[in-house]
């Protein structure tokens, strides 16, 4: 029997699923340790263990870790909290080379405490960091985070596509407002004619 590998198998279901995944693991010792099982069709001991992997099943899947290709296969393959869960199983019983990779910068990320889960994707915290807006707080990934004018928003000098697009807007709307309020307190620019609108045009920089 192979050693050193991690399983992932179709374990037993719950109430109102047929089944999930499941996993465990065989050391270099050959040991084997369960580190996820569930239902009648979860695996706890060895021999179970060595018949399922003989079956050949096409819904089992078996990784080398010696293999860093195999670490890589099952952590972009499979769903992050699977790997997640199977990260923190490692981190906490088992002294091995084991890491999950970034989906952004495709670091390993060796500990789960570096490893934050954004939908289906795994990142590194330096990846996150890049990608989340100071202003909404959500992730929105590197590329989509912009440099502003701190003082057109709210004191942030980086902030997410989505934020400047309100702002720019919340501002417009405010010197719209004045703009108004201006036409009507002293009749320039006047509100009934295309002076307003100009004037419009020439406060918001020709949007």
């Amino acid at each position: 029997m192979k050693t050193n590998i991690l399983v992932q198998y179709q374990g037993g279901g719950y109430s109102g699923c047929f089944w999930e995944w499941n996993y465990f693991y065989i050391d270099k010792q050959g040991t084997f340790h369960d580190i996820q099982s569930s239902g009648r069709a979860g695996i706890d001991n060895k021999q179970d263990a060595e018949q399922l992997i003989e079956q050949d099943a096409s819904s089992t899947y078996v990784y080398d870790l010696d293999n860093e290709q195999d670490i890589e296969t099952f952590s972009r393959e499979t769903h992050a909290v699977h790997v997640s869960g199977v990260l923190t199983w490692f981190n906490d019983n088992e002294n091995i080379e084991f890491y999950a990779m970034c989906s952004a910068c495709e670091c390993g990320i060796d500990s789960c405490d570096d490893m934050v889960i954004e939908d289906k994707d795994i990142l590194c915290i330096e990846c996150y960091c890049t990608g989340e807006c100071p202003c909404c707080e959500s992730y929105v990934g590197g590329d989509n985070i912009v440099l502003v004018n701190p003082d057109e928003h709210h004191d942030y000098e980086y902030i997410c596509s989505d934020c400047k697009e309100y702002h720019d807007n919340e501002r417009e709307d405010a010197d719209l407002e004045d703009l108004r309020w201006q036409s009507f307190c002293t009749g320039s620019p006047d509100m009934f004619s295309g002076e307003l609108r100009d004037a419009r045009m020439l406060t918001c920089g020709g949007m």
